[in-house]
C-alpha cells in the first residue's frame, strides 16, 4: 500500500502541470483512504471540463462556479460507468468538484464486492475533445497493478478479466484478433486479384 501510495503521489505531482495545460489528457485513479473509503478521482484541466460542459449544454449555460460544478457532476453521471464481475454496477455518492487549473472530480465508490474477477470501465467524459486520452490507475488490492489507456481506438473503455493469476484486457485481445483476421482477408484479396490479372493476360494472348 505504501508503494502504491508513493507511485500515486509521484504520478500526480508530475501530471499537475501537464494536465493543467493539455485538455486532451486526463487520468482516473481508484484508491482507498485511511478510513477505508474507496475513492474514484478524475483529474484533468479546467479547460477540458469547460469544453465538455459547453459542448453538451451550450455556451453560457451556467452563471456561477456552483452551477458549473453541478453540470460537471451531471456529465460524470451520464458518461462514466463501472461494472464488476459482469453483474455488479458500481454506485457513486458524495461527488465533489475542486476547481483549479487542474480540476478534480472526486466520488466515493459504494457496493464494491469483496472478490474481483472482472472489471468493465467506460469513461466518455472527454470524448468530444480531439485526440483525448485518459489513463486509468488502480491502487486497490485484487485490482490490476498496470495502467490502462482509454482513447478513441478502444472507444474509451476497458474490459478486464482475471485469468490464471493475471489480468487480461479482453477488449484489446478481441480488437487484435479482429485486426488479424482483416489482415488475412486482405492477403487473400490480393492473391485473388493477382490470379485474376494473370488469368486475364493469358486469355488475351
Amino acid at each position: 500500500m505504501i508503494k502504491n501510495f508513493s507511485i500515486l503521489m509521484i504520478f500526480l505531482l508530475m501530471s499537475n502541470t501537464l494536465f493543467a495545460h493539455q485538455p486532451d489528457l486526463s487520468n482516473i485513479v481508484i484508491s482507498k483512504t485511511d478510513n477505508g473509503q474507496v475513492i474514484l478521482q478524475v483529474n484533468s484541466s479546467l479547460t477540458a471540463f469547460q469544453q465538455e460542459v459547453n459542448f453538451v449544454n451550450g455556451e453560457g449555460f451556467y452563471k456561477s462556479p456552483e452551477e458549473f460544478r453541478n453540470l460537471v457532476i451531471k456529465h460524470f453521471n451520464s458518461r462514466f460507468s463501472m461494472i464488476i464481475n459482469k453483474k455488479d454496477t458500481i454506485q457513486f455518492k458524495n461527488p465533489k468538484v475542486f476547481l483549479g487549473h487542474e480540476t478534480k472530480l472526486v466520488v466515493e465508490i459504494i457496493g464494491l464486492p469483496e472478490t474481483i474477477n472482472s472489471i468493465q470501465l467506460k469513461n466518455t467524459l472527454f470524448k468530444d475533445i480531439y485526440h483525448s486520452q485518459s489513463i486509468v490507475i488502480f491502487l486497490l488490492e485484487q485490482f490490476p497493478t498496470q495502467k490502462f489507456s482509454l482513447d478513441v481506438d478502444n472507444k474509451y473503455q476497458i474490459n478486464l478479466a482475471f485469468k490464471k493469476g493475471n489480468w487480461e484486457n479482453i477488449l484489446e485481445e478481441k480488437m487484435t484478433s479482429n485486426f488479424k483476421y482483416v489482415g488475412y482477408f486482405t492477403i487473400l484479396l490480393v492473391i485473388l486479384a493477382v490470379f485474376l490479372v494473370l488469368k486475364r493476360k493469358k486469355t488475351v494472348k
